[in-house]
């Protein structure tokens, strides 16, 4: 490990090797946590964050390129991408947006829910929201799919106090939904809606059912059905830990047992900014 990425990371040399390398691969997945989703992924396969990563770079990147649907070519350069805008964000603070328009809407409570069962797993989440605006009519709701091939087809549904209007496909693996209020929302009103995605297959889901809040909300509950037998081995709860830690191959967190327990849940009132809360799991070799 080089004097430059010591001093951008404040590694302390001292500290033995497993410490010093999981302060590292945090310090790095903090910085790439703005990356797109297919940036994101290449970066973290060429990191070999994980046990089950392949011992090898090219290993790695071809796997990568494998699970995208790219050419290796293709994966090689995004892993460069990947790495330059990386190591731009370690030569300067994170970056803030201060220009961003302020919220129009507060989230309140979050009650979400996963299926795993079904090849096609469904994940269902309830929102209610308090309007901080003058009015609000429209909400966007952003899902991306890391791998997802050119004619994958996850299904969306709303309902309660929103309807689906339109999908729009910005990106490869990001989904853009468009939702409508089914009335105009004042300053100072409440509204709940469901919203539901099936994804294209159980493989591109992200292995969690967490929230990060970045502003106040009351309450975040999670419930996940993993099936008998178990589509997980291990599942962990996370109770407030950094969003780098989350993604590590054992997230600090407490271990519970899908195999006698199929159906987890995990719910929350008190929740610090900034941390990760929910249930993180490892997919079993048959997932």
């Amino acid at each position: 490990m080089g004097p430059a990425l010591t001093k951008a990371l404040d590694l302390d040399q001292c500290e033995p090797g497993e410490s010093r390398r999981r302060a590292l691969v945090t310090g790095l997945l903090r910085h790439a946590e703005s990356l797109p989703p297919d940036l994101h992924m290449v970066f973290l396969s060429g990191c070999s964050i994980r046990t089950e990563d392949r011992p090898t770079l090219t290993q790695r990147v071809t796997r990568a390129a494998t699970t995208m649907q790219v050419a290796e070519r293709t994966a090689w350069a995004r892993l460069a991408d990947a790495n330059r805008r990386v190591a731009e964000s370690l030569a300067g603070p994170l970056p803030k947006d201060s220009s961003a328009p302020p919220p129009e809407w507060l989230l309140t409570s979050l009650h979400a829910y996963t299926d795993l069962r079904s090849g096609r797993p469904i994940t269902r989440s309830t929102h209610t929201i308090r309007v901080v605006s003058p009015y609000l009519t429209h909400i966007t709701e952003r899902i991306s799919f890391p791998g997802a091939s050119p004619d994958a087809d996850p299904a969306f549904r709303a309902w309660g106090d929103a309807e689906l209007v339109s999908v729009e496909r910005p990106y490869q693996v990001t989904w853009q939904v468009s939702l409508r209020l089914k009335r105009t929302f004042l300053a100072g009103e409440s509204a709940t809606y469901s919203f539901q995605s099936q994804a294209p297959s159980r493989r591109l889901l992200h292995p969690m059912s967490v929230m990060l809040p970045e502003r106040v909300c009351r309450v975040f509950s999670t419930e996940v059905n993993f099936g008998s037998p178990s589509v997980a081995t291990r599942v962990w709860r996370l109770d407030g830990v950094p969003a780098p830690v989350a993604e590590l191959d054992t997230p600090s967190g407490v271990l519970l047992d899908p195999h006698t327990h199929p159906v987890l849940k995990a719910s929350y009132d008190d929740m610090t900014l900034g941390r990760v809360y929910g249930l993180r799991w490892e997919w079993s070799d048959d997932a």
